[in-house]
């Protein structure tokens, strides 16, 4: 059951694909059924929380062929010519794929709601809904609890944890205006998530050896570069 009280048809889960409305609907936790048809007449504050952007989230989406689906625009009437306007969207009529659609979402980090059954809803800082998120918190426990404190691939713990945040940079708004991942940022959040701020060599037990002895006393996190 959704918050209102109102059980959301499981069967929208084997269709195809659906229209902009009614993947509006399903992403703000509504059933279809009970609102596709008026709510597009509604005031925007009569909306349901988040339906807005979801809807436009989704119509960029397509627009910008991030997501499969078709963009209607309406025939509007003037001066007795009728003629199809560019600058309006028909929401009931343009539709999205389905699985493209979750694939794209899974790609931005939403992986909660109706499109995704059984999974666990994100709680607390977490959750993208959530009043007070902050994804750079989000990033930085993510990153930290993706990392082992002892494994064998290369670099220092920051520098895992740098990899990390580059990889995952678009999920958590990383990135600047060309999509790039915002290294200054990264580095800096890196820094709180380092565990091993001293220096990355892991120590060893002492044992006797005549040769030269390589120096791992200072800091190594800028040795190794991605």
């Amino acid at each position: 059951m959704n918050e209102t009280g109102a059980t959301i048809s499981p069967l929208w889960r084997i269709a195809h694909s659906v229209s902009i409305v009614e993947a509006a609907l399903l992403l703000v936790n509504r059933e279809p059924q009970d609102y596709a048809q008026e709510i597009e007449g509604w005031a925007d504050s009569s909306k349901p929380d988040g339906y807005l952007a979801a809807r436009n989230a989704v119509t960029a989406a397509i627009l910008n062929r991030d997501v499969d689906g078709s963009i209607i625009h309406p025939m509007v009437e003037s001066f007795n010519n009728q003629y199809l306007d560019e600058n309006i969207v028909d929401y009931r009529l343009s539709r999205v794929e389905v699985e493209s659609l979750t694939d794209w979402l899974s790609s931005r980090g939403w992986r909660e709601g109706y499109f995704f059954p059984g999974e666990a809803p994100e709680t607390g800082f977490r959750n993208r809904a959530h009043p007070r998120y902050a994804p750079k918190l989000a990033a930085i426990v993510q990153a930290w609890e993706a990392q082992e404190a002892f494994s064998e691939e290369p670099g220092t713990p920051k520098q895992r944890l740098m990899k990390w945040l580059r990889l995952n940079a678009s999920r958590f708004e990383l990135t600047d205006d060309d999509g790039k991942p915002r290294e200054n940022v990264i580095e800096e959040l890196a820094k709180v998530a380092n565990w091993a701020p001293g220096g990355g060599a892991p120590k060893v037990a002492t044992q006797v050896f005549d040769g030269p002895r390589e120096d791992f006393s200072h800091n190594m996190d800028d040795d190794i570069p991605f």
